[in-house]
């Protein structure tokens, strides 16, 4: 058997007492209130409040995460979206509390017994594992040993411990102590590398009575090891646990749970089958099916256990292992968590859909929906706050009610390729593609209406839809400009002086003149009954991501690979005004947009900040953080009061505006 040890304490400084060299680890106590925030908190720039901008809610389930935890107080529910925890109430949509400490997606969440801690991990360059106190919602313990990330954490039973796993890189197993954030003991991993982690209570003598020893358990890379920790002395021993055997199948293991008398371990498998090791001999026992493509999340109950499958099914069974009930939900299952009286489970899975469940009989109740890969376009309906649509990079569309943020209406296209733009009224719904084609759908049922076939050859990259909605304005992948009468679907007009994609367009509302952007760094006011170019304007240094018309129709404002926000009138070639975006130059905008008022001027792109601008003087109003990836899209609604924008990291997040 394999075998691995570890001794040490950690001290004040960091230094261990004895064993294994911990010198120079990196733990930081952080009591202020950086990290907890409510969503009023989060809002406005940087150092502190807003009175401008305030974040009302985000909609979003991080798939790469795919935890999801029932709180004990039976009332809430922590998951991860993006960069954030969100804690969530189950009656109330409106009520979130957002804990903020991370600048990359969350990739693993755990909470303790009671509720009282959470704990968060991420990958990254600050690979940091991140310890809250639930009820102040106060960032106790900021722990920055691992390198490169950490792949999972488990809080010990009696709340007195935190186990932190890396990634292969990384290759360390860290104990915690949570009264004071110090190091336990530190080992590598075994088995390395090791996936999933959990705790088994305390170690037991020849008598089955417990000891004053900790036990906990890894898995990964096909193999299993059972650990004895002694938290006086920091010793940690390692015994491998025997999966092996003549005619026995050679498993990968995907998830832990020890049984309640600790007498067992129930092991996940991606073979879709469970394991059951006796934790006495340190032996495989039983191997039990329970569904196709793999388990990926199971819960232990006194009744049984509770299986979540990667073909979306959740399964019970009983205390003989015999199955009871099924049921079928959307996407693999990613996680489980019991409620406090273990009436019902609350199910994520990774198609962005979130779950009750009764235990009884697996009736399900729907508690939200979400995309599951990056956010690309967002758009209001002319004159409706109410309602906005948005297009995600896992092919579905999604109409949201803007007042409890449930979706009205899905669409899913397959085979299509990459989505890239969006219109939304609310008769209809009309998208880009990057097969080259537009395609329509009803919106209140998703039906599909209409498609116009092979309107660009290098994909529909931009799309705009008259004020009269008779005609449809599309910009493609080869630098076409093109104009479509909506009712025949008909070629009205083809303007061809892009060399590179378009990437943005827009009407004025005389829906006779136009403007659009491109990657050749060049922005065109074109005359469409005459299908002539009016004016070029050019940017001296790289591509236009974005443009926007003013609500007067005398300014254009763009965004783009010079990384300055520029204001521009049609009768002059220079530029008006030029703002740097960021003092070092770092942030380049992907999108831009201009209230309904004319106030103010919102800004989005790779450095991850949501920033208001005030439209007279381009001063910089609020720099907003929320999203963990670019930020893709951004519009206000058309009564001003909120703005929403959208991004990679698949998060839609709600902003309220507030004019003072």
């Amino acid at each position: 058997t394999g075998t691995g040890t570890g001794t040490g304490t950690g001290t004040g400084t960091g230094e261990p007492s004895g064993g294994l060299d911990l010198s120079g680890l990196n733990v930081r106590h952080e009591q202020r209130l950086d990290g907890g925030t409510d969503s009023a908190d989060m809002g406005g720039g940087g150092s502190g409040e807003n009175p401008m901008i305030e974040l009302e809610h985000a909609v979003g389930f991080s798939a790469s995460c795919g935890e999801i935890c029932y709180h004990p107080n039976g009332k809430k529910y922590i998951c991860a979206a993006g960069a954030s925890l969100v804690v969530c109430d189950f009656a109330d949509p409106h009520d979130q509390v957002f804990f903020r400490g991370h600048d990359g997606p969350v990739t693993c969440l755990a909470l303790s017994n009671s509720g009282r801690f959470v704990a968060s991990g991420q990958h990254g360059e600050n690979a940091d594992a991140i310890v809250w106190d639930y009820e102040s919602k106060r960032l106790l313990y900021r722990m920055s040993e691992h390198d490169h990330g950490i792949q999972c954490l488990a809080f010990s039973d009696d709340e007195l411990l935190l186990c932190t796993v890396g990634v292969v890189d990384d290759n360390k197993i860290l104990i915690w102590d949570l009264s004071n954030g110090f190091i336990v003991t530190m080992v590598s991993h075994n088995p390395t590398p090791c996936t999933c982690v959990t705790w088994g209570g305390m170690i037991k003598d020849i008598k089955r009575r417990d000891t004053a020893n900790y036990q906990l358990c890894t898995s990964g890379n096909q193999r299993i090891v059972l650990w004895n920790l002694d938290p006086r002395t920091g010793e940690m021993v390692g015994e491998r646990v025997i999966t092996e055997g003549r005619g026995t199948m050679v498993r990968d293991f995907t998830g832990l749970a020890f049984s309640d008398d600790k007498e067992t371990i129930y092991c996940a498998t991606t073979s879709g089958d469970f394991a059951l090791v006796n934790v006495k001999r340190r032996q495989l026992n039983t191997v039990v099916p329970a569904c196709r493509l793999g388990i990926l999340s199971l819960l232990c109950w006194p009744e049984g256990l509770v299986v979540g499958g990667g073909d979306g099914t959740v399964t019970t069974f009983d205390a003989n292992m015999n199955d009871t009930c099924q049921v079928q939900l959307s996407g693999p299952v990613a996680s489980l968590s019991f409620s406090p009286d273990k009436v019902e489970v609350i199910a994520g899975t990774s198609t962005g859909f979130v779950y009750r469940l009764r235990m009884d009989n697996l009736q399900s109740l729907l508690v939200c929906e979400n995309h599951a890969a990056a956010v690309k376009r967002i758009s209001f309906a002319p004159d409706a706050s109410d309602r906005f649509a948005t297009l995600s990079s896992d092919c579905t569309i999604r109409v949201w009610d803007s007042s409890d943020y449930s979706v009205l209406t899905t669409v899913t296209v397959r085979d299509a390729g990459e989505p890239n733009c969006l219109a939304y009224t609310l008769d209809f719904i009309i998208t880009g593609w990057e097969d080259g084609r537009v395609r329509a759908h009803e919106s209140e049922s998703g039906q599909f209406l209409w498609l116009i076939d092979q309107a660009h050859r290098a994909g529909v990259s931009a799309l705009c839809l008259s004020n009269n909605e008779r005609y449809i304005m599309t910009g493609g992948g080869e630098g076409d400009v093109r104009i479509w009468e909506m009712r025949s679907r008909e070629l009205v007009s083809h303007l061809k002086e892009h060399t590179l994609p378009v990437t943005s367009l827009a009407l004025y509302g005389d829906d006779i003149h136009a403007l659009s952007c491109s990657r050749d760094r060049a922005f065109l006011c074109w005359d469409l009954r005459n299908e002539r170019r009016l004016t070029s304007h050019v940017q001296r240094m790289g591509g236009i991501n974005g443009i926007a018309l003013s609500q007067d129709q005398t300014m254009v404002i763009t965004v783009g690979q010079e990384k300055r926000l520029t204001c521009w009138d049609l009768r002059d070639h220079n530029p008006v005004k030029v703002t740097n975006l960021s003092s070092d130059m770092s942030d380049e905008a992907l999108t831009v947009a201009i209230s309904s008022s004319g106030k103010f001027v919102a800004t989005g792109g790779t450095a991850q900040l949501l920033k208001l601008w005030d439209y007279a003087t381009m001063e910089l109003i609020a720099s907003c953080e929320g999203h963990s990836g670019a930020i893709n899209d951004l519009k206000f609604s058309p009564d001003d009061k909120q703005l929403v924008s959208v991004g990679a990291d698949g998060i839609i997040l709600v902003w309220n505006l507030y004019d003072v």
